[in-house]
């Protein structure tokens, strides 16, 4: 990927030693973070009533850039008593923090859950030797995995959930009932990021329905599970057990609303201004169209701000700054096609034809356009055009309208926008 921070510093030569406050590049900081107060208050109930004996679970889903990762990036010091709650006590959980990689199998997970335990609470020596016999069954799973016994047989996965869940339930009870001089804990809340990526062999909806059902028969109940993902983890987890969906209580993140997304904007200037010398200001009609051309989405909030901040001369963000900063070769609009569209674009499309049908739906931004529309501006067969719609649609890279038949619509108006200006630079 193309470095385009590299860019910014010839664009903005007057303003190098300027510290730029916005962060595209990865989950919005606690600090910056805005409205999600509903979920944020849905979460923190989870963790009351997890550590009061009644555990909850959750599943976290939504597009990408939609803010998914900022979220758990927030709940986790809130849940191990960093930062305190608003509406209730600090809360003080082991928090386990995985993410799920697409060649992640089930012993890698189990040894990861392991290894996070221990470093979080292994630092006493007498815990640290109880850690060591409870998880015993893992250093048993990496002497096997060494091929020092190539003969062995990979144990059954049910044994290995088994071993997990014992070993689990008993780690957590020692820590909500500690013995003489150790720290009592809430439980354990584990956060687990990506868990779209889960390759069909780690049967993540399994894992986690059995996994939630032994640690009640050891009468374990003190663990809660946060899992964030696109939307597809949804059918992931139900391919894998039909029942596992049930385990979780579902929160789709939606785009901020206009007051939130300005309140990010606002924040990021204020945060600017207290560690920079010279200060920056940005005018209203500069934070309207940030607003705007993000959709919603926090982390696109964070670019086409931290396009304007890089852009700007006079240490005021005008609307010039912003629309410059987008769609300038290298801007926030590059830089997010790059992140995000490219490879809807190029990798997971093989065929012109398709592209082209991306590109008609295209000119009418993400308003549904109908299959008439797309046919008559359209050069293939109808048949390559009925194969491009239902691949493009399988893939979630356009939406059919479930409410009216023969409609199809891309996800953003940014998507189109970079179809329209650098789609054809890819070739």
């Amino acid at each position: 990927m193309v470095n385009h921070n590299c860019f910014y510093i010839a664009w903005n030569g007057g303003l190098v030693g300027k510290i730029n406050p916005f962060q595209p590049n990865g989950p919005v900081a606690p600090g910056m973070f805005s409205g999600r107060l509903k979920e944020i208050q849905i979460l923190e109930k989870g963790l009351f009533q997890t550590k009061n004996g009644n555990p909850l679970n959750f599943l976290i889903t939504g597009e990408r850039g939609i803010g998914k990762s900022s979220l758990l990036n927030y709940m986790r010091p809130l849940a191990d008593g960093s930062i305190k709650s608003p509406d209730f006590e600090r809360f003080d959980f082991i928090v386990i923090n995985i993410s799920i990689s697409e060649k992640m199998g089930l012993v890698t997970l189990i040894k990861l859950i392991e290894r996070n335990i221990k470093r979080k609470v292994g630092k006493v020596e007498k815990v640290r030797n109880f850690l060591d016999d409870t998880w015993s069954f893992v250093q048993r799973i990496k002497v096997m995995d060494s091929g020092v016994e190539k003969a062995a047989v990979v144990e059954d996965p049910d044994l290995l959930i088994d071993d997990l869940a014992y070993s689990l339930s008993q780690t957590c009870m020692r820590l909500t009932s500690p013995e003489k001089g150790e720290e009592k804990k809430d439980g354990i809340a584990f956060f687990i990021d990506e868990s779209d990526n889960s390759p069909p062999e780690l049967r993540i909806g399994y894992f986690f329905k059995v996994l939630t059902e032994m640690l009640q028969q050891h009468d374990c109940s003190n663990v809660m599970f946060v899992a964030a993902g696109l939307p597809e983890i949804s059918e992931k987890l139900y391919s894998s057990h039909e029942s596992s969906l049930r385990i979780f209580s579902e929160l789709k993140i939606k785009e901020l609303r206009p007051e939130d997304r300005y309140y990010v904007i606002e924040k990021g200037v204020e945060r600017g201004n207290e560690v920079n010398a010279e200060k920056t200001t940005i005018t209203k009609s500069a934070k309207s169209h940030i607003s705007t051309l993000s959709e919603g989405y926090p982390h696109f909030i964070q670019q086409f701000s931290y396009s304007a901040f890089e852009f700007n001369s006079d240490g005021e963000i005008s609307e010039d700054d912003v629309l410059s900063g987008a769609f300038n070769p290298g801007g926030a609009l590059d830089a997010i096609g790059s992140r995000y569209y490219a490879s809807r674009y190029h990798e997971q499309i093989k065929s012109d034809e398709y592209r082209a049908v991306l590109s008609i739906m295209a000119e009418n931004m993400n308003d549904w356009t109908t299959k008439s529309y797309i046919k008559d501006m359209f050069s293939g067969s109808e048949q390559t055009l009925n194969n491009a719609l239902q691949a493009l649609t399988s893939r979630r890279i356009i939406l059919r309208n479930q409410s009216k038949r023969g409609e199809y619509r891309l996800q953003q108006k940014g998507f189109a926008l970079w179809i329209k200006l650098f789609g054809e630079r890819g070739k």
